[in-house]
């Protein structure tokens, strides 16, 4: 009986540590879905590392919180494999103890903004021709987006908006002239905020600057941290994590129609930056459409 309450008791030891238990701050508004694609790409690095699915476990936080407190809290390490995306805000919040995936979540495309529009400035917007021209409207940005400093820096007029939801309310209330969103972003926000009244987007031209966005883990997390990023390196190469991501995003960016704006440059630190890992994953949707889906 004694060695049978043992292989019992090994069985169970086994099993527990064959699930990965990772955790995630919830998004404050139950519509927000940015979270959906970093939570599929995880799991599919993981199964790519031999972890079962449903061995996969992820825990929302137990409150959502601001960016600056999830931060403090990844670095106290309060909640096992806790994970933050994020980019340049956590170089000015300090990265001590932390460590991240050397991989775009977005796979480059938050670098390409197109924007909301208020209804008063949507006509003058679209005859925009220069980049001086351009910097004459408002931006609205979240607090702690990472391209506030960017856009700052390049000569805009940039509102800090504390409450993501509210950016929407704002562009439909003529309260600020742009909200500039990433490429694969807009058709969802779109789909699910325009309920707010009169939200419209500009189909005149696109905004493109290098910005690094990444998911960011506490050092204890290690281990975990380079078994993400080899299965990611597998599932880049057999085509499933394309196939991912066109599943996600592939009506965003055919709906952003890229190819159709005028192009504005703007100048960001972060370019040249980036490892050649991290550029391995990076696409160019002026030249990258068809991407491999089998």
């Amino acid at each position: 009986m004694k060695w049978l309450i043992g292989f019992c008791y090994l069985m169970l030891t086994c099993l527990a540590q064959a699930t990965e238990v990772i955790h995630y701050t919830p998004t404050e508004d139950p519509g927000d879905k940015r979270n959906e694609y970093i939570i599929a790409l995880l799991s599919l690095a993981l199964q790519k590392e031999g972890l079962a699915k449903q061995d996969i476990i992820f825990k929302p936080s137990p409150t959502i919180v601001s960016f600056a407190r999830s931060i403090h809290e990844l670095k106290r390490d309060s909640y096992k494999n806790y994970f933050i995306p994020g980019g340049t805000n956590i170089d000015v919040l300090g990265d001590e103890n932390l460590i991240s995936v050397d991989f775009p979540l977005d796979h480059g495309l938050l670098s390409y903004r197109i924007c909301f529009v208020s209804p008063n400035s949507k006509e003058k917007i679209s005859q925009v021709s220069t980049l001086d021209e351009l910097r004459k409207f408002s931006i609205a940005q979240g607090s702690n987006w990472s391209d506030l400093v960017i856009l700052r820096n390049n000569g805009f007029h940039v509102i800090d908006v504390p409450v993501y939801t509210s950016l929407f309310k704002m562009v439909v209330g003529n309260r600020t002239d742009l909200v500039c969103r990433g490429s694969n972003e807009l058709r969802q926000e779109y789909a699910t905020y325009k309920h707010y009244g009169n939200l419209l987007y500009d189909e005149s031209f696109v905004l493109i600057y290098d910005i690094p966005y990444k998911l960011y883990f506490n050092q204890s997390s290690l281990d975990l941290v380079r078994r993400i990023d080899s299965g990611l390196s597998k599932a880049h190469k057999d085509g499933s994590l394309e196939k991912l991501f066109m599943e996600h995003y592939g009506a965003d960016v055919e709906f952003a129609q890229l190819k159709n704006r005028k192009r504005f440059y703007l100048k960001s630190d972060y370019k040249g930056s980036f490892s050649e890992t991290y550029r391995s994953y990076l696409y160019d949707p002026f030249q990258y459409f068809e991407w491999p889906c089998n």
